[in-house]
C-alpha cells in the first residue's frame, strides 16, 4: 500500500508532460517546422540585407536542435550575440542570435575591406557599432518572421538591444524554461562562413503556419523567370549607321537621284550598331551571300552589353 502511494505521488516525467500538453513535439514534426522557418529566411533574409546594406549574403539551413530553452542558448557559447524578441499574437519570447564574426565582417566590408577572412572569422565581443549591425540583422530576421507568419493583427516585432549570449539569464529571468527548438542558418559573406540562429519555444513553433510558403515563393520565382524569358524573346530594333564622306550644306541641298556619296572609311568600313537606339556594337560592313551585312567586331561598352541598357531601365 505504501509503495502504491509512493508511486502515485511521484511527479510525471517532464518530457512526457511536455508531450501531453503540446510543449514538445515529435522529432519529425519539429524538423518539418524548423525547415519551414529556415526556408522562409533562406528566401527572404538575403534580399532584405542586400537592399539595406548592398551586401551579398548566401543563407542556407544548417541544422536544428531540440531541448530546453536555457540549454539551447548555453550551447551557443560566447561567440554569439543575442536579442530577445516578442511578436504579439504569435510568441511572447523568442531569441535571435548571430555569431560575432558576421557583424565584425559586415563592418569591415562596409569600411572597404572587400574580402572578409575565411573560416570562422574573428571571434571577440562586439564593439558599439558592430552591435548596431547585429541589431540590424536581428531586425531583418524578425521582419522575415512577421512577413511569413499567420499571426493576426499585423503587429511589429519588439526587440531588445543586443547582448552577449552569456547574459541571457539576466534577460530571461521571467521567462519559463520550456522546450524550444534552435534553428541554425549558415551565412556566407565573401570568404567568411558564419551562423545565425532562432530559438523558438516549441509550444509556439508547433502551432505556427507559414503563410508565405516555399512553394509560393517558388511560384513567384517561376513567374519572374517566365517574364524574363518573354523579355529575352521580344523583338528589338537594330540599326546600323555608316559614316559617309562629309559634304558641305550647299552640296547636300543639291543632291539628286543617282548621285553617289562614298563611305568615309577607306578599305574596311566601320559600322555603329544600335539596339533600341542604344549604341551597342562596332561592326564592319560586308556581304553574306547575296545580302549586305555587318560583322560584330567589338562591344562599344567596355563593361559589356546588358539587358537593362537595351531596355533603358
Amino acid at each position: 500500500m505504501t509503495k502504491q502511494l509512493s508511486q502515485a505521488s511521484r511527479p510525471m516525467d517532464r518530457v512526457v508532460l511536455a508531450r501531453l500538453t503540446g510543449n514538445l513535439g515529435d522529432a519529425k514534426t519539429v524538423a518539418r517546422c524548423c525547415s519551414d522557418v529556415a526556408a522562409l529566411h533562406c528566401q527572404l533574409l538575403g534580399d532584405m540585407i542586400r537592399e539595406d546594406m548592398q551586401l551579398e549574403l548566401d543563407i542556407e539551413f544548417l541544422e536544428h536542435r531540440s531541448g530546453l530553452n536555457s540549454a539551447l542558448v548555453a550551447e551557443l557559447g560566447a561567440e554569439y550575440t543575442l536579442a530577445s524578441a516578442t511578436l504579439r499574437n504569435w510568441c511572447p519570447h523568442f531569441v535571435l542570435g548571430t555569431k560575432n564574426d558576421l557583424a565584425i565582417a559586415i563592418i569591415a566590408q562596409l569600411l572597404g575591406d572587400a574580402s572578409p577572412q575565411g573560416g570562422g572569422g574573428e571571434s571577440r565581443a562586439l564593439s558599439s557599432i558592430e552591435a548596431d549591425i547585429a541589431a540590424l540583422v536581428f531586425t531583418k530576421m524578425a521582419s522575415v518572421m512577421r512577413s511569413g507568419l499567420n499571426a493576426p493583427g499585423n503587429f511589429e516585432p519588439v526587440l531588445s538591444a543586443p547582448y552577449p549570449a552569456g547574459e541571457y539569464a539576466q534577460h530571461a529571468a521571467d521567462v519559463e524554461d520550456d522546450f524550444a527548438a534552435a534553428i541554425k542558418l549558415q551565412v556566407t559573406l565573401g570568404a567568411l562562413v558564419s551562423e545565425i540562429v532562432l530559438v523558438i519555444p516549441q509550444n509556439v513553433l508547433l502551432k505556427t503556419t507559414i503563410v508565405k510558403t516555399t512553394a509560393q515563393l517558388a511560384d513567384g520565382r517561376e513567374a519572374d523567370e517566365r517574364l524574363t524569358d518573354r523579355v529575352l524573346r521580344s523583338q528589338v530594333d537594330l540599326c546600323a549607321r555608316i559614316k559617309l564622306t562629309p559634304l558641305k550644306l550647299g552640296s547636300i541641298a543639291r543632291l539628286r537621284p543617282g548621285d553617289i556619296i562614298p563611305f568615309e572609311d577607306m578599305g574596311e568600313v566601320s559600322v555603329d550598331m544600335d539596339a533600341n537606339g542604344k549604341m551597342m556594337y562596332r561592326c564592319e560592313f560586308g556581304r553574306s551571300g547575296d545580302s549586305y551585312s555587318v560583322k560584330v567586331k567589338s562591344n562599344s561598352n567596355p563593361e559589356g552589353t546588358t539587358i537593362k541598357q537595351i531596355l533603358d531601365i
